[in-house]
């Protein structure tokens, strides 16, 4: 069967909007899929995170629902209100669904399925779910697994790994996909500064081990675990600087940042530790330093911040978790370590000692993206899982 002439609606579901690698790269495929062929709507929860507003410079048509932050509580009371609320949220999601005449809906998260799983079983639209994360507890998965038989068309999961710690407990296993995300490495380079964005806080002439962190500041990112390493006494004599890169966003998050600014004072690094908060061109940032820390402590679905980092050809240290072993093949194009402050210790010092002998390092981390993970391959091969799901064939070649 050929392309149809009538585009296919497409609902893009995310319940938050605020930066980051998953949002960006789904900006990303919203941005750069065939437009020819599909309709994408995006529903935000608000207008308030640098999301919508980037979300917002484009062609992208944007419904706004407010939906419930999803999370659990030990308190019966506030739980039936979450409850009500996840039905009232079903209940709209119903009706803009079935008045927009959607063909399918994709949510970006395991979360965002909860709002949405029910109106399309009763509408008969497709569903297609994200693993963008990895659930901590065995619990939660085998709920999630059972969620993804019953209602899901296709999962995409951004990480083997991601896919292994679902589909096990899954009846119907073969509708999940394995797809990296990928990146653009011409214009994730584009509008750098002609400046060093460190000299002007840190001084022109001052020559330092600049390490940065990016990511939202929250405790499964691993923010302690990078200042903990730092703290050694073998790093008294190193001239160094940490700058992260990112907001802490919700109320646990505010509180672990707290925590690690005592942690800040109390272990003397206040002239060594920088929180720059959210920034839009992270490429200026990661282009004028010398290392990436990516230290998340518990397992993460994949980690777009180190291809982000490869495009420069910076050296990357990573924790072995998630998906991160899929991109970093340590001593090859990266380092990995344990979730151990002694151990990531031991890889930033021998970055730092060993700069100039890592220039392989460097040649292998582009040739990674160059070969493996392109934004262009990822977002034919998407078109093709939604064709499929969709029953209907491209007109060209994956």
């Amino acid at each position: 069967m050929n392309i149809k002439e009538k585009k296919y609606n497409l609902l893009f579901l995310t319940t938050i909007s605020v930066w980051g690698g998953a949002t960006k790269n789904l900006l990303e495929l919203l941005k750069r899929m065939d437009k020819n062929i599909f309709n994408p709507i995006l529903i935000l929860p608000d207008k308030k995170g640098p999301f919508y507003l980037e979300a917002s410079k484009y062609d992208i048509e944007i419904k706004l629902v407010k939906m419930p932050f999803l999370q659990l509580s030990k308190n019966p009371f506030k739980l039936i209100i979450f409850l009500f609320k996840i039905l009232q949220t079903n209940i709209i999601l119903f009706s803009i669904i079935k008045k927009l005449d959607t063909h399918m809906i994709i949510c970006n998260s395991i979360q965002d399925s909860l709002l949405v799983s029910l109106p399309a079983k009763l509408l008969r639209r497709k569903l297609i779910i994200y693993i963008k994360n990895i659930f901590d507890k065995k619990w939660k998965k085998i709920i999630v697994s059972k969620v993804f038989d019953l209602f899901s068309n296709k999962i995409i999961a951004v990480s083997n790994k991601g896919k292994s710690e679902i589909a096990k407990y899954m009846k119907y296993f073969n509708k999940v996909v394995v797809l990296h995300e990928g990146i653009d490495i011409d214009s994730f380079k584009n509008n750098l500064s002609k400046k060093d964005v460190y000299q002007k806080d840190h001084g022109a002439d001052e020559k330092f081990f600049r390490i940065i962190n990016i990511g939202n500041i929250a405790e499964l990112k691993g923010q302690k675990l990078l200042l903990e390493a730092l703290s050694g006494e073998e790093f008294n004599n190193i001239d160094f600087k940490v700058f992260f890169v990112g907001e802490a966003n919700f109320k646990r998050d505010q509180d672990y940042k707290k925590a690690l600014e005592e942690f800040i004072i109390n272990n003397r690094l206040t002239n060594k530790v920088f929180f720059l908060g959210f920034k839009k061109n992270v490429n200026d940032y990661i282009n004028h330093s010398d290392l990436l820390v990516h230290c998340p402590v518990l397992d993460e679905g994949f980690g777009l911040v180190i291809l982000e980092a490869f495009c420069f050809e910076k050296v990357v240290v990573a924790t072995r978790t998630g998906g991160i072993p899929e991109i970093i093949e340590d001593g090859v194009n990266g380092f990995l370590c344990k979730i151990d402050k002694q151990d990531l210790a031991n890889k930033i010092l021998y970055v730092y000692n060993n700069q100039d002998k890592l220039g392989h390092i460097r040649d292998n981390a582009i040739k990674t993206v160059s070969e493996k993970f392109t934004l262009k391959n990822q977002i034919r091969k998407t078109e093709k899982i939604y064709s499929d799901v969709l029953e209907f064939k491209l007109n060209r070649f994956i």
